[in-house]
């Protein structure tokens, strides 16, 4: 099974202060899920744990990718154009291309499943093939 990481998730696995912190280190501790992240994720979350909890958070996330923790999805000009596609959709909720390159990766992945804390778009979003809505881990797990 196939889980996309979002952001959020990354940022509350590193930081114990998180309500879910606890939930999402019980998922990826189960070990049986390939976990997927996006470039964009990568980048995002490469910011924001240096910002909100320093180097060496920033640091050990891209220690885990680098050391295959998470599969480093391939993004090219095809995927960016399908991500573009979903922002024109869901403008008005504005939904920024980091989301919208996660669901574009499900569907490459052919899977529902999403390791966010953002409810709030993904609740919106909707899967591009097979299924009525996202599974948001650790809310409908």
């Amino acid at each position: 099974m196939t889980i996309i990481v979002d952001t959020s998730a990354i940022l509350a696995l590193f930081d114990e202060a998180y309500a879910e912190h606890r939930q999402l280190a019980q998922i990826i501790a189960k070990a049986d899920e390939r976990l997927v992240v996006s470039p964009m994720v990568v980048a995002e979350a490469d910011y924001m744990l240096y910002t909100r909890l320093g180097s060496r958070a920033a640091h050990d996330f891209a220690s885990d990718v680098a050391g295959g923790a998470y599969d480093l999805a391939a993004w090219t000009s095809n995927h960016h154009a399908a991500a573009l596609t979903i922002l024109d959709r869901y403008s008005q909720d504005y939904v920024g291309i980091t989301d919208a390159s996660n669901v574009v990766i499900a569907d490459r992945e052919r899977t529902d499943r999403i390791m966010t804390l953002d409810q709030r778009h993904f609740r919106t979003l909707r899967p591009l093939w097979g299924f009525d809505s996202f599974v948001l881990l650790p809310y409908d797990s």
